[in-house]
């Protein structure tokens, strides 16, 4: 069956206009009836529209994902599409969790029931962990064993509201601690507020533990890792290397 490009976009739920664009870069290329020069598209167009959006959604850039579909073939297709799905059920899990979380403080609203404060932050604290689960799990298993990884996601998940708000409040202080030491670089009792802020926010996340030498190399990821540079420095350019410096100063001679 073949579809003209009005067809295909209702059918794909996308605009004419991006089907045109996928064509003049290359990556979906129609069939050109000659005597009209009209963009028709066949089955084959079809799938492999499905695969180009698939790939999007998954985060891809369009030059990467016209690369990967010249050279992909069907066994990683299949290996890619087993994995989106795995993070489309974990999504949908997250989702599930947050709208029983709504519906039921919309229940206490009411009056209808009467929620317990730790019930309150659960769907939230379950949607972090596996977000987290999602970026960094593999890495920390890699770098620090399944022990750690166990032992941090416990923790994480066991949060009472006052620890779940105390984290968080020591991740801002750290944000705005950074920023007063850029602006002030020779302040050293402004670098160790930021050690000691990174260092118990640390220890909480781990569990309770903490490691010198483990804190060290971390630090090297705020940099290195685009996810956790992002993060630092959207706050302001510079914070994630700051942030390292400051640390590894800190450690240099214990470890």
């Amino acid at each position: 069956m073949n579809y003209k490009i009005s067809e295909l976009a209702k059918l794909a739920g996308i605009s004419t206009r991006t089907l045109r664009h996928y064509d003049d870069i290359g990556l979906l290329v129609p069939i050109r009836i000659k005597d009209s020069n009209y963009r028709i598209y066949d089955e084959t167009s079809v799938n492999q529209l499905q695969h180009i959006l698939i790939l999007k959604e998954m985060g891809f850039e369009l030059e990467h994902i016209k690369k990967m579909i010249k050279n992909i073939d069907s066994t990683k297709r299949m290996h890619m599409l087993e994995d989106h799905l795995s993070s489309l059920e974990t999504k949908k899990k997250q989702i599930d969790a947050l709208i029983h979380n709504v519906s039921t403080t919309m229940k206490e609203m009411k009056g209808e029931i009467k929620m317990k404060n730790q019930d309150k932050f659960e769907g939230l604290k379950n949607k972090m962990v596996s977000d987290n689960d999602a970026l960094y799990k593999d890495e920390v298993i890699e770098r620090w064993g399944k022990d750690a990884y166990e032992s941090s996601r416990k923790a994480f998940k066991n949060f009472t509201k006052e620890q779940f708000d105390y984290l968080n409040q020591l991740a801002s202080d750290l944000i705005k601690t950074l920023i007063q030491v850029k602006k002030d670089p020779k302040n050293q009792t402004l670098k160790n507020e930021v050690f000691n802020l990174h260092q118990t926010w640390l220890t909480m996340s781990w569990g309770g533990t903490y490691n010198k030498e483990a804190h060290y190399n971390l630090v090297d990821m705020y940099v290195s890792d685009e996810r956790f540079k992002k993060y630092y420095d959207q706050h302001e350019d510079g914070l994630a290397e700051l942030l390292k410096n400051i640390v590894q100063e800190h450690l240099i001679n214990d470890i």
